[in-house]
């Protein structure tokens, strides 16, 4: 019996950001995926949501994490990644802003391995 194939009728790479995030955080996550776009084929549609809070729940473990990535057994739901960017400021003081947008983008490109 041969098991039908799930067709995702939505592919690319999405930023979605909650408002209260750092605009220069929103920014440069959004740079990040245009580069992204043009460099790596994203067939199936994953959405980065950047959310304002200081760690967020990963969905299984329920552990407070800063970054997860969620692919759902489902092949017909859409995988997605959520970031936490409320640590931010406290990144500036202790790395200066570079670094501290580095450390963020680090974790969506982490994410985005996953994928």
């Amino acid at each position: 019996m041969k098991r039908a194939s799930v067709q995702h009728p939505r592919s690319g790479l999405r930023v979605r950001c909650e408002k209260g995030v750092e605009p220069a955080v929103r920014q440069s996550c959004l740079n990040f995926a245009v580069w992204l776009r043009s460099t790596i084929d994203f067939p199936i549609r994953v959405v980065v949501y950047l959310k304002k809070d200081y760690q967020i729940k990963n969905r299984y473990s329920k552990e407070l994490v800063s970054a997860t990535f969620f692919a759902p057994y489902d092949k017909a739901i859409e995988p997605y990644i959520r970031i936490a960017t409320g640590d931010y400021e406290e990144l500036v003081s202790e790395r200066g802003e570079i670094d501290a947008l580095w450390a963020l983008l680090g974790s969506m490109a982490h994410e985005i391995v996953h994928y």
